[in-house]
């Protein structure tokens, strides 16, 4: 499939624009140092293992983020996207080698995936990009917000790289008010069956995702919005 970039960078903007309007101002970085020191202004925010600078090196080309600040310049909202070149490795294979080194269980000791585990994961190869962090402030997420904000990361991930799949993790309770669709993710999946689970995360989060073709889909959708938009207008 061919990307049309301008599409998809007017659908961008337009999700920032549905942003603004509700107060909040998107901002893209790739600076992982500068979103530590603004989260330390959040206290009850904080990077997880997935994003950490202690855990993690990631170069420019690797990871990005995208912050949500209101009218005083305090951060208000965050995703972060990151590009996993899995190979001919699959997802739930990556996972098992990640996990088990960055996240322990509640004893401290590595966690441990169950040799059972579900067909999406097992299916998933080539270059996958993992969202994360995804949070909006009680504020603003009322006012409908995480839904441009997703978005937004999405598309910017499209233009960013080349990538069979992305996906997210939430929690159960977020998928049963819709929150998957209103976010621009086209699927849902059980998560990891664990054999021991994770202490500083949920252990029974769901996966939302999208494939690269389904995002074409959101652009067309989208772009069907635009003021300027033609029948013609398609990002592929």
């Amino acid at each position: 499939m061919e990307l049309d970039r301008l599409v998809v960078s007017r659908v961008i903007a337009q999700q920032f624009e549905a942003a603004a309007q509700k107060g909040v101002r998107l901002q893209m970085s790739r600076d992982f140092a500068l979103l530590e020191s603004l989260l330390e202004q959040v206290p009850e925010k904080g990077l997880t293992e997935h994003f950490r600078r202690n855990l993690n090196t990631y170069s420019p080309q690797q990871a990005f983020w995208l912050g949500g600040f209101n009218q005083l310049g305090e951060l208000v909202g965050l995703a972060a996207a990151r590009l996993d070149q899995l190979g001919s490795w699959s997802l739930e294979k990556y996972w098992r080698e990640y996990w088990s080194r960055c996240y322990p269980d509640a004893e401290g000791s590595p966690v441990q995936m169950s040799d059972r585990q579900y067909r999406f994961a097992k299916g998933i190869r080539g270059d996958v990009v993992y969202l994360g962090e995804m949070w909006v402030a009680k504020q603003h997420a009322v006012d409908g917000v995480s839904g441009p904000f997703s978005k937004a990361i999405l598309l910017l991930s499209l233009l960013e790289w080349q990538f069979q799949a992305a996906y997210a993790w939430v929690r159960p309770a977020f998928l049963e008010r819709g929150f998957a669709f209103k976010c621009g993710f086209t699927s849902t999946h059980p998560g990891i069956i664990w054999e021991k689970g994770p202490a500083t995360i949920d252990p029974d989060l769901h996966v939302m995702a999208s494939s690269r073709s389904d995002l074409f889909d959101l652009v067309d959708l989208l772009s069907c919005e635009l003021p300027e938009a033609l029948s013609s207008s398609k990002s592929t």
